[in-house]
């Protein structure tokens, strides 16, 4: 069952009534250059085909570079696995340096004469935001980085676009996001926390345990424990491989890797650490079914330092995998995962992790009871729920905005006070 996103009011909703409910007119406009395996691009188009599967009218304006002709729509559903009547459309760029190449899309972005049709402008890049929040265009912010506490220098940035009549809202994706915004003094509001989600056709059917082992060449007598995601050292892969060598009985197998970086290389040292190629969604859904546990790296680190790692859409994943899970008691993770759906340790005690493992390894009944409060919680967390809490935000905020936007237009602040 979807539940309503909170936001600041005491009474959020009260205004959808006096919105229309006819669709909404979104560009999304994404400033990354597809395809990529990356985290941000599935989620991008799990949420742009969510939203136009509950019947609104979604462009999805993207970079291409060097001449080169981006991926159709068709072409985009077909790789990212989604379903939903969005377009694509991109503006093309002769520059492929990604320090250029962001700011002058999000500057293209916001001239977007077509943007005077859209009912707002959807993205969860923060320089596109920006641009399109100055130039007028009623602006909604989808991000999962707390910015102003990990770059305090970007705080007054953030502070005059948040608070410019044309910012309608932002969408976080953790509580511990929002709260970095919220003391910024960004209104309240103008925020809800929305989280992300998982495609359930991606679970349905698939195989149990030992089957699944039997269809990846897995020992079918050997403790498996699945790390699924990014390997690199800003995502605890050095965390998981200390793990390893204390626990020379498990198989870990870390599923996602793009390259032979650091973690890479330290994990082939080690026998009992496979590392597998970054994998389609189904087939990774196939490893987290192998698996006996599910885990997120036993380390603050990639929160606190690297502030990249803020409820990672791998916890979705692995919620609807039935699996128990293994995992940082941390602030982030707290808004999903609590004793009913995950074995939780201290961030800042790793040296608890190793036997917090084998005790839940030894345990089958309390396995199996995390496992299902997993897929308890897992069933109100599909992107079609996330849609429907987006869908009521912004209906919210946009009646906000144009009240108040026609207030302005009725009765405008003398020049003296503005």
């Amino acid at each position: 069952m979807c539940s309503t996103p909170q936001t600041g009011s005491a009474t959020p909703f009260e205004a959808t009534s006096a919105v229309s409910q006819k669709s909404l007119r979104i560009v999304y406009a994404f400033d990354r250059v597809l395809p990529t395996t990356g985290a941000d691009a599935e989620q991008a188009l799990s949420t742009v085909a969510a939203l136009t599967r509950r019947g609104h009218r979604v462009r999805f304006i993207l970079p291409s570079v060097g001449g080169r002709a981006g991926l159709s729509a068709d072409a985009l559903r077909e790789r990212y696995r989604v379903t939903g009547d969005f377009t694509a459309e991109y503006l093309p760029t002769p520059v492929s340096s990604l320090l250029v190449r962001k700011p002058l899309h999000a500057f293209r972005v916001a001239r977007l004469s077509s943007l005077a049709d859209a009912d707002v402008v959807y993205t969860r890049n923060s320089l596109t935001m920006l641009a399109c929040v100055k130039r007028g265009h009623p602006t909604v912010y989808d991000t999962y980085r707390a910015w102003p506490d990990h770059l305090p220098f970007l705080r007054p940035v953030f502070r005059y676009a948040m608070r410019k009549s044309s910012f309608v809202g932002a969408i976080f994706h953790s509580a511990y996001a929002r709260q970095s915004y919220v003391r910024l003094g960004v209104p309240q509001e103008k925020t809800t926390v929305i989280h992300n989600g998982y495609d359930p056709s991606r679970y349905v059917g698939l195989l149990d345990r030992n089957e699944a082992r039997e269809a990846l060449g897995l020992p079918r007598d050997r403790s498996i424990v699945t790390y699924s995601g990014r390997i690199g050292v800003s995502k605890g892969t050095l965390a998981i491989l200390k793990m390893a060598r204390q626990c020379p009985e498990v198989l870990f197998l870390l599923v996602g890797s793009t390259k032979r970086g650091l973690g890479e290389r330290r994990a082939a040292r080690l026998a009992n650490v496979n590392v597998i190629p970054w994998q389609p969604f189904e087939r990774s859904a196939l490893y987290q079914r192998a698996s006996d546990v599910l885990l997120i790296p036993p380390s603050s680190a990639p929160l606190r330092i690297a502030g990249s790692t803020v409820l990672p859409m791998k916890v979705f994943g692995y919620l609807a995998a039935g699996r128990p899970i293994l995992a940082p008691a941390s602030a982030d993770l707290r808004d999903v995962l609590d004793e009913h759906n995950a074995v939780l340790i201290d961030p800042d005690k790793p040296e608890m992790a190793v036997p917090t493992l084998r005790a839940l390894l030894a345990d089958p009944a309390r396995m199996e009871a995390v496992a299902r409060g997993a897929k308890q919680t897992a069933e109100s967390l599909t992107w079609d729920c996330r849609a429907a809490k987006i869908e009521a935000f912004l209906r919210e905020r946009l009646a906000s905005h144009r009240v108040a936007s026609t207030a302005q237009q009725q009765y405008p602040q003398p020049e003296s006070v503005r």
